[in-house]
């Protein structure tokens, strides 16, 4: 989740070119929102995206244009971007809201009806508070039309992970997790989430590292986000990342933080993490527990290997600490000890041996 004090990054698509600016002036005059780049068609949105990575997307968009659909439905399935759009009152059908339900879309603003041009800066307040609240913790994504039909955004199933990869770490974690991570396969069919003991302010530079050495997408963990394949999310340093049920659609999976845990020292918290990973109750589940001082993950473990998932700890010999590893490998919980070098091969193969029946759809992600 964004903090007060970060700026929250937008990208503007509008094909007028007097709409893109009016709409750039209006949100880059606020001092906590910035404006990185615009675009003036699909494809100019999505480079953009790729290239800037942005918090949200405005767009001006005709739901009837099932090409500007499809861009908004790349856009999400590849970055995780949620949308605000800006819609014509008129055309705008049922069946075409039940398309848009499934891009990203996250919430809607009415332009005014028979107006060659609308009155972009009539509209300022309610603008500017729908992108602000993608800061908001219980940001929930979903989309109605005025008709009050209202439908819960959806993940395709197209992406959805055979597997699911969790790893925590402390003291010398991030140059572990950095080996492992160059090393995973660049089709890896899961989604990997990771718990590092950082504070805030320290795992976004972590994760911009993490994406220089794989083609996998890598991103920070924030409320909502959808769990995909070829997704490595980071917790946020301080933050207590966990995986949530979607209550608006049975059997898919987003990410939700918990409240902090009693010890300080262990946030982002192994264990809360793996703990709500186990609870999904799939075999298709590996934790893994590197280098670090003090107990955290052994817990997390523990729930993993009750419910039938792979657990692995790091040996010593190629461990800066062998404190958490330690920990889970004498609880009883561990059931492979590999070299850190080994690790990655291990990860590859344990996800390409899922049978895809078997995938993680019951419940499923």
């Amino acid at each position: 989740m964004l903090t007060g004090s970060q700026k929250l990054k937008v990208i503007i698509a509008d094909s007028s070119n007097f709409s893109r600016l009016v709409l750039t002036n209006m949100v880059q005059a606020q001092p906590d929102l910035e404006v990185l780049d615009t675009a003036a068609n699909e494809m100019e949105l999505v480079a953009a995206v790729r290239l800037q990575r942005p918090d949200v997307v405005l767009a001006d968009l005709n739901l009837e244009y099932q090409r500007q659909l499809l861009c908004l439905q790349q856009v999400y399935q590849e970055s995780g971007v949620p949308a605000l759009v800006l819609l014509h009152q008129v055309n705008q059908s049922e069946g075409a809201a039940m398309k848009a339900a499934e891009t990203g879309i996250y919430d809607y603003i009415l332009k005014p009806a028979h107006q060659l041009q609308p009155r972009l800066r009539d509209m300022q307040g309610e603008i500017l508070k729908k992108i602000r609240a993608v800061r908001q913790p219980e940001f929930v994504s979903t989309f109605s039309l005025p008709n009050d039909s209202v439908f819960a955004l959806k993940t395709p199933a197209a992406k959805a992970p055979k597997g699911v990869i969790v790893i925590g770490a402390s003291t010398g974690g991030t140059q572990a997790i950095e080996k492992i991570v160059a090393r995973l396969d660049e089709k890896l069919d899961a989604c990997v989430l990771i718990a590092v003991h950082l504070p805030a302010g320290f795992t976004g530079s972590f994760a911009r590292r993490l994406q220089t050495l794989t083609s996998l997408k890598v991103v920070e963990g924030r409320p909502g986000l959808n769990l995909l394949k070829g997704k490595i999310i980071i917790a946020p340093g301080g933050k207590n990342m966990v995986v949530l049920p979607q209550l608006s659609r049975t059997g898919n999976y987003k990410i939700g933080f918990a409240p902090d845990s009693e010890n300080v020292y262990d946030r982002p918290s192994v264990d809360k993490l793996m703990e709500s990973v186990a609870a999904i109750g799939s075999k298709n589940v590996m934790g893994i527990v590197l280098t670090g001082m003090g107990s955290d993950g052994t817990k997390g473990l523990k729930a993993i290997r009750k419910k039938g998932g792979l657990t692995v700890a790091q040996d010593q010999a190629s461990s800066v600490i062998f404190g958490m590893a330690k920990s889970a490998i004498e609880q009883g919980h561990v059931t492979h000890v590999r070299s850190l070098f080994r690790i990655p091969a291990l990860i590859n193969k344990f996800i390409t041996d899922l049978p895809a029946a078997e995938a993680i759809q019951k419940p499923g992600f």
